[in-house]
């Protein structure tokens, strides 16, 4: 009987290998959004764990017909989509916690205010307003997404911000160098989701200034903290190229 069941369990994972591959490649090279990417792959998932089941259950056949290479094969499928699977699920768990937000700003009173992003997302996609009731919401999830202050003049810390925007890779949507705002289109790194970001510099006094940050996501009700974490993180690079020494120009001492 297991000789039946092989090939069946052969084509089944293939199948799954597949959907995954399409899932997350389609994205990345424009076949279709993001969120059809994200669902098949959650179907993939689903029918991973379907394929564990049959496996364990194939498994328990064989081992009663004494077939060692059936044996070997079924618990190498097993193995591989209980892996898949559980990897998948544990990245879900790890972050199901995490609140239904998806807007996230240094700035929780007078959040920077998108003003070429509305031109181009769609009608479908999430509204740019920002609501206040996530206020409360970011600062119990989210305490370190915090503004920072430099004292420093407003092109030196713009200069910084936008090489740093450049390292990222992130799509430029418009610079406003003398009201010091950089607007952007981020992508997340396994499906592509595009969230829109917006820095803003405030100068306080000739000698300090203000920088806040909003990520927010084009689709979903949640980010699963990807927002907060890519806020986290560059504010935390924009901090240690800003207190960093400059380099001393070699060139002079020639």
């Amino acid at each position: 009987m297991s000789r039946y069941i092989s090939p069946v369990l052969y084509i089944l994972l293939m199948l799954v290998g597949c959907i995954a591959f399409i899932s997350i490649a389609g994205v990345r090279v424009g076949i279709f959004e993001p969120i059809t990417g994200f669902s098949m792959l959650r179907k993939s998932v689903l029918a991973s764990l379907i394929l564990s089941l049959l496996a364990a259950v194939s498994l328990g056949v064989c081992w009663k017909e004494r077939n060692i290479a059936c044996q070997r094969f079924f618990f190498l499928v097993l193995i591989v989509s209980l892996v898949y699977s559980s990897m998948w699920i544990g990245f879900y768990l790890q972050r199901a916690n995490l609140p239904e937000i998806n807007d996230i700003t240094t700035d929780t009173v007078v959040p920077p205010t998108f003003l070429n992003v509305n031109f181009i997302r769609k009608s479908q996609e999430n509204d740019l307003s920002y609501n206040s009731e996530w206020a409360p919401i970011q600062r119990k999830y989210y305490p370190e997404v915090q503004p920072l202050f430099f004292s420093k003049n407003t092109s030196a810390v713009y200069s910084a911000i936008e090489k740093l925007v450049e390292a990222r890779g992130w799509d430029v949507v418009a610079t406003y160098s003398g009201a010091g705002i950089i607007e952007a289109t981020a992508r997340t790194p396994i499906f592509g989701f595009r969230d829109d970001v917006i820095i803003r510099i405030t100068e306080i006094d000739a000698d300090k200034v203000r920088v806040d940050m909003r990520s927010c996501s084009r689709v979903g009700k949640g980010d699963f903290g990807v927002n907060a974490e890519r806020v986290v993180s560059f504010m935390a690079d924009l901090s240690d190229s800003l207190s960093r020494p400059p380099m001393p120009d070699l060139s002079s001492m020639r």
